[in-house]
Parts: C-alpha cells; sequence; structure tokens
C-alpha cells in the first residue's frame, strides 16, 4: 500500500513538472510572438515616418539648404572641422604694452610700421603731464599713446614681432577666435530668406485683393530687411578676419623696467638703496623749493598784512598809553551816592 502511495506521488509530481515546462515554453513563445509583432509594427511605423520625413525634406527643407560657399570653397553640409585651416573664418587680436625712452622717435616708427605692413590706425589717443621750469617755459612730460591697429591677417605674426623694434615689450596677449561656424549658419539663413523673397514676390504678382498684397507687402518687407541684417553682419565679420586688430599701449619712462629676473648681492642692493633715498630726497627738496616760489607772491601779500596790522595795534596803543583817563575823587563818588 505504501508503494502504490509512493508511486502515485512520484506521478503527480512528474505530472506537475511537465505541465509547469508546458506553460513556461508557451508563455515565452507567446513573448516572442508579441516582441516581433511589435518590432514590426515599430518598423513599418518608423518607414512611414521617414517616408514623411522625406517628404516634407523634398518639399520645405530643400529650398533651406545652403547654397555652395563661394568664400570657402565648401557645401552646405561641411562643418568647421572639416575645413583647412586657411578655409576657415578666425578672428586675430593681441593686446600690447610698450615703453620707451625716446617717444617721439617711438611714434615715428610705429606710424613707419603700420604704413608698411598696408594697416590703419583705427584710433590714435596720445597725452601727458605739464611741467612748468624755473625758465616758464612748459614741457609735456610722462606722455602715452593709446593705439587701436588694424593690419591684414596674413602680415598679423610680422606686426607682433615688429612692436619689438618700438621699445620695451612689457607685456603681449593674443586671441584667436574661430567664427566659421557662425558665418556658415548666417549664409544659410541669408539664402533661405532669398527663397523666401523670390516666392514672395511670385505670390505678389499673382494675388488679385487688397487684403493678400498688403499682407504679402509686409511680409516681403520684414524679409528684406533680415537678409540686408546678415548681410551687413556678415561684412561686419569678414572685415574682422580680413584685419586684425592689435591694442597697443606705449608709454614715455626714464628707465626701462626689468624683463627678467636679476640675482643682487647684499652690496648693489645697498647701494641702490641709499642712490634711491638720496635721489628721492632731492626730488623732494626740489620740489619743496618749487612750491615756495609758486607760493612767494602769496606770502609777500601775507607778510605785508601781518606788517601793517602789527603797526596799527602798536599805534592803538600808545595812544592809549599817552592819554590816561584822569583820576576819580572818592569824596565825589560819596557825595554822588548819598545824594
Amino acid at each position: 500500500m505504501k508503494k502504490q502511495y509512493r508511486m502515485l506521488a512520484l506521478f503527480l509530481s512528474v505530472l506537475l513538472m511537465l505541465s509547469a515546462l508546458a506553460g513556461c515554453g508557451a508563455k515565452s513563445a507567446a513573448t516572442d510572438a508579441a516582441a516581433s509583432e511589435t518590432a514590426s509594427s515599430t518598423g513599418s511605423a518608423a518607414m512611414e515616418e521617414n517616408g514623411m520625413a522625406m517628404d516634407m525634406g523634398t518639399t520645405e527643407a530643400a529650398p533651406e539648404a545652403p547654397a555652395e560657399n563661394s568664400d570657402t570653397g565648401d557645401s552646405g553640409g561641411s562643418t568647421p572641422a572639416q575645413l583647412d585651416l586657411s578655409e576657415q573664418k578666425i578672428i586675430y587680436s593681441a593686446d600690447v604694452t610698450v615703453e620707451t625712452l625716446e617717444f617721439d622717435k617711438a611714434l615715428d616708427a610705429l606710424d613707419q610700421m603700420i604704413s608698411e605692413l598696408g594697416g590703419f590706425a583705427e584710433s590714435a589717443n596720445v597725452s601727458g603731464n605739464s611741467r612748468y621750469d624755473s625758465d616758464g617755459t612748459v614741457q609735456i612730460t610722462d606722455r602715452a599713446a593709446y593705439y587701436t591697429i588694424r593690419v591684414p591677417a596674413d602680415r598679423f605674426r610680422e606686426a607682433l614681432d615688429r612692436t619689438g623694434s618700438i621699445g620695451n615689450v612689457i607685456s603681449a596677449t593674443e586671441d584667436a577666435q574661430n567664427v566659421t561656424s557662425q558665418f556658415i549658419d548666417q549664409e544659410a539663413r541669408q539664402n533661405s530668406l532669398e527663397v523666401q523673397e523670390q516666392r514672395l514676390l511670385e505670390l505678389l504678382s499673382q494675388a488679385a485683393d487688397v487684403d493678400t498684397l498688403v499682407t504679402l507687402e509686409a511680409r516681403l518687407s520684414e524679409v528684406r530687411y533680415e537678409i540686408e541684417s546678415i548681410e551687413r553682419t556678415l561684412r561686419n565679420m569678414q572685415n574682422q578676419v580680413d584685419y586684425s586688430t592689435i591694442t597697443l599701449s606705449l608709454y614715455e619712462v626714464a628707465v626701462y623696467t626689468p624683463t627678467a629676473s636679476v640675482q643682487r648681492t647684499f652690496g648693489q642692493r645697498v647701494s641702490d638703496a641709499l642712490s634711491g633715498g638720496w635721489a628721492n630726497f632731492s626730488r623732494t627738496m626740489e620740489d619743496l623749493f618749487i612750491g615756495i616760489l609758486y607760493s612767494l607772491p602769496a606770502l609777500l601779500l601775507l607778510a605785508v598784512i601781518v606788517i601793517v596790522a602789527v603797526v596799527v595795534i602798536r599805534r592803538v596803543r600808545r595812544k592809549r598809553h599817552g592819554h590816561p583817563l584822569p583820576p576819580v575823587d572818592k569824596n565825589d563818588n560819596d557825595q554822588s551816592s548819598q545824594n
């Protein structure tokens, strides 16, 4: 009896295992079928969507594709990374600070350099401090010049190298801005607007009612204004690319600033301190003496006023001591008090 129960339990266990395996297989098959159906539907939907996109691209996106760039030699699909360095639009600029011991000669050399490089001074400003000498003459000292120079881009490096011949270069910073992407985007937008302009002109020639004419003319004016704005932007950008900008500051000094560190001995430092202290003391005394000379007229006038005031005060005191008041009689005071 027990043996029969064991056989029955074993049979039921095998039956349950077989049913479980059959259920899992059916579930995986259903899952694979659903997945394949989903993939097929997704692929068909994607094909339909791509077809619609292709249709829309042929009808509307095609006119906005940028035409071939005559300046850079690339088509509308080119990117800045695909262009050679010579075909890219790069704006070069620099900021240079120079010292000079001979200011007038340095200015002449700077003007000659600009002329030889085929550039021009976009702006120039020269200033200085006035100094009055003891002989009455006036000198301009501590002069400075601020130039904004434009030179051809292919001679930008030569211009920076030649600034060292003008004087002592204290600092020089350079900058390069790649505007190829902006240039291509602006040209593509310009081409698209020009296509819109042609369409608007065609519709304007076919318009029959007044309202349509007014609407089309208003839109045409907006499109032409945008085209002109883009043309101005492209011209300015191309001008910056063709002519690099150098901002140069030129200062007149008595001694050049050392551009390299120099190790000095203790004796040299002591000697420099003594000479510098004596020079500062001499300049201070000179400035004090010059200041006194400037103030001399006012000091003389003040001295005259003080002398006159002292003389007047002394005379007043003498008069008071020379005519004393009569003494007061005590009897007269007593009688007046009794009355």
